[in-house]
C-alpha cells in the first residue's frame, strides 16, 4: 500500500470505567480500562519469532499485547505502558478509572491513552497482514463516535473541551514489543461526544431481530397477560420512558420524554458495580485475602476455577453479594428523584449496561424498583425490561455504532 501509508478509520468507542467496548471498522474490541507504567526494571527483550505463523498468530492477537509510548499535547501523563489486557498479565501494579472521586473521564488522561493505543494497535495489524512498510510511520484518520457519563457531559463545555482533546491535535502512538519500534501517526477527523445511556436507547429504537428476540422474551416472562396486547414494535417504539445504565463508575439515567432525551430529568448516580467491588476489596483484605484492585476480582469471579479453589470463590463471590443490596436502594432512590421529575409520562423502563448482569441475579433490584414505580403509577405495573447478559454490557457501544455509521 502506498498512499503514505495512510488509512481511514471508523471508530465506535464506548470507554467504560471497567472495559472499553470498541468497534474499530469490522473488528470488535473488549480490553480492561487499566494500564500499567512500566519502569526500568519492567523493560523486557522484545518479542522474537521461531517462524512465520507464531509471528501471525502474535500479530492477530496485538491489541492484546500493547506496550506503548504515546506522545500528544493532549495528554500529560508520560512514560511507557502496557495498555489493557497486557497491563493485566504483567503483573504490575494497574492504573485505573477513580471511581471515588468525581474527577470526570474527560479530564483523564487515562480515555486518551486506551483510545489511541487501541486505534494505533488496529492500524499496526492492519498494516502487518496488508504486507506494508512497517519501517515507516503508519497513518491513521479517524471518525469516532464516543460518550460520556449524563452528569458529566450535560455540563457547559465539557463535550466540547473532550471533542477537542481528538480533533485538530497530532497524536502518536509507538510501540516497543519489537527490535524495531513501529509508530503510528493519528489523526481524527470528526469526533461526536453522545451521552450514555442515551446511546443505548438509539440502539433500543433501531433493534436488531436478536435483541428484539431479547427483549420480548423478558417482557413475555414478567407481563405475560400485558405481552399478549402489545407487540415487540409497540416496545421500541415507546415514546415516553427511562433507560438506567448501571456502569463501572456511574449509574446514568436516560429520561425520553415524546421521543425526545429530557435533559432536565435525566442525570447519574455517581455510583457504579466498581464502587460495589472496592467495598468488596475493604472486606476481603480485611479477612487477609489478597485481592488489590477491581479488575484482579472481576477476573477472579469470571474464572473457572479447579475443584480445589471452589469453595474460596463461593466465599469471595458472597462478600461481592453482601455489598449489592446498599448499591440497590441507592439506584432505587436515584430512579425516584429522576421519576419525580419527569411527571406521569413514563410508560417503560429499560434497564441495561454491565452492572446489570449481576444485579439482576444477585440482588432484589429488579423487585424494588417494580415495588417503587408502582408509587408513582397510581398502584399500577409500570414494565421494567432488563436486557440480557448477552447485550447488557454492548448496549452504549451499539449505539455509537450507529451514530459513527454516519460521521
Amino acid at each position: 500500500m502506498d498512499k503514505q501509508n495512510n488509512s481511514v478509520m471508523t471508530v465506535a468507542n464506548d470507554l467504560g470505567y471497567g472495559a472499553v467496548k470498541m468497534q474499530v471498522d469490522d473488528e470488535f474490541v473488549l480490553a480492561p480500562s487499566v494500564l500499567a507504567v512500566e519502569r526500568e526494571q519492567d523493560l523486557t527483550s522484545p518479542v522474537e519469532f521461531d517462524n512465520e505463523e507464531e509471528q501471525d498468530q502474535y500479530m492477530d492477537q496485538l491489541l492484546n499485547q500493547l506496550d506503548v509510548t504515546v506522545s500528544s499535547s493532549a495528554v500529560k501523563r508520560q512514560g511507557r505502558f502496557f495498555v489493557g489486557q497486557a497491563a493485566v498479565e504483567s503483573q504490575l501494579p494497574l492504573t485505573m478509572f477513580d471511581v471515588n472521586d468525581f474527577t470526570g473521564k474527560a479530564d483523564d488522561d487515562l480515555a486518551l491513552i486506551l483510545t489511541l493505543s487501541l486505534i494505533a494497535g488496529k492500524r499496526v495489524k492492519e498494516a502487518y497482514f496488508a504486507n506494508e512498510d512497517l519501517s515507516s510511520n503508519l497513518k491513521v484518520t479517524v471518525n469516532m463516535a464516543t460518550a460520556l457519563p449524563i452528569n458529566e457531559g450535560k455540563q457547559a463545555g465539557v463535550k466540547e473541551r473532550y471533542q477537542q482533546k481528538y480533533v485538530n491535535q497530532r497524536h502518536q502512538v509507538t510501540f516497543h514489543n519489537f527490535a524495531d519500534p513501529i509508530t503510528v501517526d493519528i489523526t481524527f477527523r470528526r469526533v461526536y461526544v453522545a451521552l450514555e445511556g442515551e446511546t443505548a436507547q438509539l440502539f433500543i429504537r433501531y433493534a436488531n431481530p436478536a435483541l428484539k428476540e431479547a427483549l420480548a422474551s423478558d417482557f413475555k416472562e414478567n407481563y405475560p397477560e400485558l405481552a399478549k396486547q402489545v407487540t415487540i414494535d409497540d416496545v421500541i417504539n415507546a415514546d415516553n420512558l427511562l433507560g438506567i445504565d448501571i456502569g463501572e463508575g456511574t449509574t446514568d439515567l436516560v429520561s425520553i420524554i415524546n421521543g425526545r432525551a429530557n435533559a432536565t430529568a435525566s442525570s447519574s448516580l455517581a455510583k457504579g458495580y466498581g464502587n460495589v467491588l472496592q467495598q468488596a476489596i475493604d472486606v476481603l483484605q480485611a479477612q487477609q485475602m489478597n485481592f488489590d484492585s477491581r479488575t484482579a476480582l472481576q477476573g477472579y469471579l469470571s474464572s473457572t476455577v479447579s475443584p480445589f479453589a471452589k469453595k474460596h470463590q463461593a466465599r469471595v463471590q458472597a462478600v461481592v453479594y453482601q455489598q449489592l443490596e446498599p448499591f440497590a436502594d441507592q439506584i432505587v432512590d436515584a430512579v425516584s428523584k429522576t421519576m419525580r421529575t419527569t411527571g406521569a409520562q413514563t410508560e417503560l423502563v429499560f434497564v441495561y449496561g454491565g452492572g446489570a448482569i449481576p444485579m439482576l441475579s444477585q440482588s432484589q433490584l429488579r423487585n424494588k424498583l417494580v415495588a417503587k414505580l408502582r408509587n408513582f403509577n397510581g398502584g399500577d405495573d409500570l414494565p421494567v425490561i432488563w436486557i440480557n447478559q448477552e447485550f447488557a454490557q454492548l448496549m452504549n457501544m451499539e449505539g455509537l455504532k450507529l451514530i459513527a455509521s454516519e460521521l
